[in-house]
């Protein structure tokens, strides 16, 4: 391998503009929302890839839509170190949560190839179609497909307008019955480093410029229903009432308090509702 000048490893100006161009794609207005399978998140795919191919690998877009960079080694079709991220977002999404993951990789992999540099394993960068599940309420798409684990079930979800996955791959340009061709073979794949923000306040809070990542954060979701006892407001007696809402509101603060109480146990409920709520009305149902 040719030496590398360090001062060509330089590329953190092109890692935020790369980051900023993709921020701008989004089918919200004043907010960056790119969702799995969308014109949008097709766009920043295509985009990807051709900052992929400037960089010096062979790039495609995979049987989920994930795209896929590959540098070889010292010589074709050795054993790949898997890096990269996701580049759908959540509603109202920040600019580097996934995208940092994919371009900065690129560009790493784009200073080796200026300098004609090869190491003794290839470098597959993949973007990952889907982490957040936004549309089809179903998560890590992208790379539960690269894994192997992808249940074609899955196909048949439908996202809010009544589209299936199945059919929003057709419209992608993509055959859903060949999503399993995504598959890496485990025994040509070396291991597994992505970069991300931490998306929380540690780091900063302590000075620190990076961190390692030893573990993380095992979800459980439910959909919780209180069922109280609805009635007037104003003529209900404080004692004779069994209020959804107030009862759902404990339940909040005990959740609160049991976590705090464990170390790294966190829980959040992140969507209350009160049906027909009314300020006259004794919540029945929360």
């Amino acid at each position: 391998m040719a030496d590398v000048d360090p001062g060509k490893l330089r590329f953190g100006p092109e890692i935020m503009a790369r980051l900023e161009q993709l921020g701008s794609i989004s089918h919200d207005r004043g907010a960056l929302s790119r969702h799995f399978l969308t014109p949008e998140h097709k766009a920043a795919g295509e985009l990807i890839k051709s900052w992929m191919e400037e960089a010096g690998m062979q790039a495609r877009f995979d049987a989920i839509g994930n795209v896929v960079g590959r540098y070889e080694g010292l010589r074709p079709g050795l054993p790949t170190v898997l890096t990269g991220s996701h580049f759908d977002t959540v509603r109202d999404a920040g600019k580097y949560d996934g995208m940092l993951g994919v371009v900065t990789p690129i560009s790493c992999v784009k200073a080796l190839h200026e300098v004609g540099g090869h190491l003794p394993f290839a470098i597959e960068v993949i973007g990952f179609a889907d982490e957040e599940g936004v549309r089809f309420n179903s998560t890590l798409l992208g790379s539960r497909a690269v894994a192997g684990t992808f249940d074609p079930m899955l196909l048949d979800k439908t996202d809010a307008e009544g589209i299936t996955m199945a059919e929003a791959l057709h419209r992608f340009g993509l055959d859903p019955a060949r999503v399993r061709e995504a598959a890496h073979n485990p025994e040509n794949v070396l291991g597994y480093v992505e970069i991300h923000i931490e998306q929380g306040p540690v780091l900063l809070n302590e000075g620190l410029p990076v961190g390692v990542v030893t573990s993380i954060a095992g979800a459980n979701r439910f959909v919780v229903r209180v069922e109280g006892q609805a009635g007037h407001a104003g003529t209900v007696p404080m004692d004779h009432r069994q209020d959804a809402a107030t009862a759902a509101a404990e339940m909040l603060l005990f959740i609160e308090k049991r976590c705090q109480g464990i170390e790294s146990l966190v829980g959040t409920v992140g969507v209350l509702k009160v049906p027909n709520g009314a300020t006259n009305v004794i919540p029945g149902v929360a």
